[in-house]
């Protein structure tokens, strides 16, 4: 398994992880290097997607893992490289947000992210938990 940042080719097994922005907006930050893949095998097995909050803080929008590749540690590897990057980019902090009925907040608090707020969205039934983490940089 290989984590790397996606490439335009991988667009359509991208897409299929990623359906929940404009496809030309994913194309958009597959070129602005701000999704990463899991792959094996030049096979897609995970996709993860960043955006910067406040244009000053990256934000993870998404990760997501085959069921396969689940519970094996390739989350938190993903997660710790896109720390990683961020933090050689001058970063001093990465956020994200999960819903409170999610069992994905317990995956983050094991990271390392803490709760800084939340707030209940249009059309979501439960709240929305942002959290925040401190990262090494390595400016």
């Amino acid at each position: 398994m290989e984590i790397a940042v996606a490439t335009g080719r991988q667009f359509p097994a991208i897409r299929a992880y990623d359906r929940h922005i404009p496809s030309p907006r994913l194309a958009d930050c597959i070129n602005n290097n701000q999704v990463y893949v899991l792959r094996e095998d030049q096979e897609i097995r995970g996709v993860l997607r960043y955006s910067l909050f406040w244009q000053t803080t990256p934000f993870l929008d998404l990760i997501y893992l085959d069921e396969a590749c689940r519970s094996q540690g390739w989350g938190k590897r993903m997660m710790q490289h896109w720390e990683s990057v961020m933090g050689a980019m001058g970063y001093t902090y990465t956020m994200l947000s999960t819903q409170a009925d999610e069992t994905a907040k317990f995956f983050y608090e094991k990271l390392g992210y803490r709760r800084v707020g939340a707030f209940l969205p249009p059309e979501q039934d439960a709240e929305e938990i942002l959290y925040l983490k401190q990262i090494q940089t390595k400016e």
